[in-house]
């Protein structure tokens, strides 16, 4: 497989793994969301601070927004 061609395919996965994670998180998808996020993950917000599984509580909730959009992805 030439250079041009494994990055392509690379490009193809990786973009699709940041539509799951977006999706995941809009469909308060907590299971696919872990798939995501290493053992010792954390989040902070202004505020809050969440390990991940609170944060993944947390994403299992419904969601406050609707609509989750990708704007100006660079992968």
């Amino acid at each position: 497989m030439n250079d041009t061609k494994q990055s392509t395919e690379d490009l193809a996965i990786l973009e699709q793994l940041n539509l799951d994670y977006n999706n995941a998180d809009q469909a308060s998808d907590a299971k696919r969301f872990s798939d995501f996020v290493a053992d010792d993950f954390i989040v902070q917000t202004p505020g809050v601070t969440r390990n991940r599984d609170e944060y993944l509580e947390y994403i299992a909730k419904p969601r406050p927004f609707k609509d989750l959009a990708l704007r100006e992805v660079k992968i």
